[in-house]
């Protein structure tokens, strides 16, 4: 070995035990994570398990800290009114387009950049704020309900069946979905690729290696199948209210094709995937909670009955507004309190400038260049805020402010849908589909996870590695008809 060789050997040994000492005496604030490891410090302990990272730091190092992850200097807090500044602050000051680009180059397989982020932000995003508004919804959705239950009639006559639980609610959901707002020429059968594709997202978007080939086959095959939806030589009411804005903002851009399917295929698995692992993460809640399960559907029966008169109408008529408000305090808690305490995510700005925020009496500095990580999962489940917060309690918001346009969280920290200019684009059609989902599956079915009584089902073993919300092992249920009058 040459002695440069051993020069370059000894200066990254003395700055990998520079840092583990300086962060392990706990000197500076904010404290350090230590690491021996130049350049790459914890990111292998962050890309294998993010909330179990974040979570054992936050405990040995409060609720801010700075951590080198990939040659990145991120400072993390858990605070929730930090946490909401960041919301709040123009992306001049704290920008997200990092975040946008590796998702965009995750999920279609393209490399971003800042052509990607401006279609991202200064068009699609617009037009996604008016058509996917709760005025804009009111007119294109009514037909969603309706299509999900074709979709499970048949099992309605049968005595039993056993199925698994995530495709039972989320493929009917997904074609549904995807015919009212993409029409008749949108591919319907594209689910179990898009469901492909997700389960390797974390590896994807985090660039593990050796990913597997059948994961990329499958975004090969929704890619193409996009693209085609894409590429047809008119525009018309056969694409849905929202294929045709797509279509149009694409062509009247002059978005080449190729960038356009990928922000297609970006935009689909970002509506789908968080809402399907939400929706089935409430009913793994309700199904082990014989309490929660009894006051839900006591309200979904008793609701249909009283504001619609009976199931044939409620599928016909159902509409976004008519399942806010008070009709469904019990239904619309369950689905926020599963919201809190399984939704991993973080909040990641890089500081475009000098960035400051308090932490108690001391201030913190995010210097130009540097990044902050909000780690909204221990501001949900911080008890200072809520009473026994790691656990799912059904009706912990059930005597919110049930106002119209409003959620029952308000004075609480709750990130699940955003804050401020940065709320969740799809969270009207978001919320509507976890509920439509609720008042069918459980005033038409009985749901029986295979093996209750040894209650070896749960909990169901998760993935570690993840990005938002935790995928789960396949559970199987039995499912048998309902018969309600």
């Amino acid at each position: 070995m040459s002695l440069v060789a051993y020069g370059i050997a000894i200066a990254a040994i003395a700055y990998a035990y520079s840092l583990f000492f300086s962060g392990s005496k706990g000197e500076t604030f904010p404290p350090r994570v230590p690491t021996l490891l130049p350049w790459i410090g914890s990111a292998f302990q962050y890309m294998n398990s993010p909330s179990e990272f974040l979570a054992n730091c936050h405990k040995k190092y409060g609720s801010v800290y700075k951590v080198l992850i990939g040659g990145r200097e991120v400072v993390v807090t858990s605070s929730a009114s930090v946490i909401s500044s960041m919301y709040a602050t123009d992306p001049g000051a704290l920008g997200a387009h990092t975040t946008h680009i590796d998702i965009y180059e995750a999920v279609s397989g393209k490399k971003g950049g800042p052509e990607v982020y401006r279609v991202i932000t200064q068009l699609i995003f617009p037009m996604l704020d008016q058509r996917l508004s709760r005025r804009a919804l009111e007119d294109c959705v009514p037909t969603i309900a309706q299509a999900v239950y074709n979709r499970v009639k048949p099992y309605t006559e049968m005595q039993t069946a056993r199925v698994s639980l995530a495709d039972f609610i989320n493929e009917p959901l997904y074609v549904a979905t995807n015919l009212a707002m993409f029409g008749t020429r949108f591919p319907s059968d594209t689910y179990y690729d898009l469901r492909t594709l997700d389960v390797t997202m974390p590896e994807r978007f985090f660039r593990v290696p050796f990913w597997p080939w059948k994961s990329e086959r499958a975004r090969r095959r929704l890619a193409a199948k996009y693209g085609d939806y894409l590429n047809t030589e008119d525009v018309s009411d056969a694409d849905g209210p929202l294929g045709f804005a797509f279509k149009k903002l694409f062509r009247d851009n002059n978005i080449p094709l190729e960038a356009a399917t990928g922000h297609m295929l970006t935009f689909l698995w970002g509506m789908h995937s968080n809402t399907s692992v939400v929706t089935l993460w409430m009913f793994l809640f309700l199904l082990h909670d014989h309490d929660a399960l009894v006051a839900v559907r006591d309200e979904v029966d008793r609701a249909i009955k009283t504001e619609f008169g009976d199931f044939d109408t409620f599928l016909a008529n159902v509409k976004p507004k008519e399942l806010e408000g008070k009709s469904f305090p019990i239904l619309t808690s369950v689905i926020l309190e599963t919201m809190r305490v399984i939704i991993m995510f973080v909040v990641f700005r890089i500081a475009k400038r000098d960035w400051e925020f308090k932490d108690g009496g001391r201030t913190v500095l995010v210097p130009k260049g540097e990044f902050i990580l909000g780690n909204a999962q221990a501001a949900h489940l911080d008890e200072t805020w809520y009473k026994d917060g790691h656990k799912f309690v059904f009706d912990r918001f059930a005597q919110g402010d049930y106002r119209e346009g409003r959620l029952p969280t308000d004075g609480n920290p709750w990130f699940c849908l955003g804050v401020g200019r940065h709320l969740c684009k799809g969270r009207y059609i978001a919320m509507y589909e976890i509920k439509l989902a609720a008042l069918i599956f459980l005033h038409r079915f009985e749901i029986t996870p295979v093996n209750e009584g040894s209650k070896s089902w749960w909990p169901p073993k998760t993935t570690k590695r993840t990005l938002a919300v935790p995928r789960t092992e396949t559970v199987m249920v039995d499912v048998r008809p309902r018969h309600v009058r």
